[in-house]
């Protein structure tokens, strides 16, 4: 997202990232951020269904239509005149790690996006990232594991070491760009495999195939949880000064943050059921779109 009040690059304290990535591979800091977002290569041509044109976007969708792209929100209305403030609001959750401070400062930061719905529309390059994983997962059901390395142009990783695999996937669905939002989704895409790949039955890769569905709820939720939380880092800038909090205090703070969002929003999404058979279809985008509209509502509140 570009804007002038937005930081120029990806700054504070790192990411919590796995062992296998490669800090080589984040891009320079965009030259020219209010130039539009290039799309990421399709998952799989089979899968991806097609973009609606300009005329059938102005139709009713129904469940056998392509839903519109979510646009990019314009440079203009990216932030509001309360960017300051809601900068002023994470400086004081940095040294106040509570609950009502973190909530303070959502909701503050989510103000100055113009709310929720805004917020939403300026994550769209995490949404139709979040949208490619959701149908590598759908395919990893239907298909299996090694069926789905193959129709990703993978098949030569198979049977390769976890950090060989999880990084060749995180290539395909998360491509190194030049633009932040690119490096945010590609660093909330990696955090989220290797978070998934750690819950798999003694670590076995293999396993993905076997997902359940209440597992492939809380993965997606987390993509969600990690894009919102870096994506509020990098625009609001640095805000944990050097001399300010010690490492291990701003590694606590990422990960009290990024609880919050998760468990908000698991809690909203109790009782809903997201089926690995859905994820195959055109909803997929729609299924991620409402899981950041969710996250940025509950932190809007």
């Amino acid at each position: 997202m570009g804007t002038s009040a937005s930081n120029g690059g990806p700054k504070g304290s790192p990411p919590l990232l796995p062992p296998w990535y490669n800090d080589d591979d984040l891009p320079a800091p965009d030259p020219n951020p209010d130039a539009p977002l290039p799309e990421p290569p399709p998952f799989d041509s089979s899968d991806i269904a097609p973009e609606r044109s300009p005329e059938d976007q102005n139709q009713p969708v129904n469940d056998n239509a392509t839903p519109a792209p979510v646009p990019e929100a314009p440079a203009t209305e990216s932030v509001s005149r309360n960017w300051g403030s809601a900068k002023g609001a994470m400086t004081r959750m940095s040294n106040n790690t509570g609950g009502a401070s973190f909530r303070k400062a959502g909701k503050k930061y989510v103000g100055s996006l113009g709310g929720s719905k805004s917020a939403t529309k300026a994550a769209s390059k995490g949404i139709r990232v979040g949208s490619t994983y959701a149908s590598f997962l759908g395919s990893l059901s239907s298909r299996g594991f090694a069926e789905t390395l193959d129709s990703l142009g993978l098949s030569d990783f198979i049977g390769k070491s976890t950090e060989e695999t999880c990084m060749a996937i995180a290539n395909v669905l998360a491509p190194v760009g030049s633009t932040n939002d690119e490096a945010i989704a590609r660093d909330a895409m990696i955090s989220t495999l290797d978070t998934l790949y750690m819950k798999m039955d003694e670590n076995d890769i293999n396993s993905l195939e076997n997902l359940t569905s209440e597992l492939v709820k809380e993965t997606l939720i987390e993509y969600v949880s990690n894009y919102i939380f870096s994506k509020w880092m990098y625009e609001l800038g640095s805000t944990i000064e050097k001399g300010n909090i010690t490492v291990q205090e701003a590694v606590e703070l990422e990960c009290s943050v990024k609880d919050l969002i998760y468990a908000e929003t698991t809690e909203q999404y109790r009782s809903v059921t997201i089926e690995t058979s859905s994820l195959q279809d055109v909803s997929t985008s729609k299924i991620i779109e409402d899981i950041f509209s969710t996250a940025y509502s509950l932190l809007e509140i």
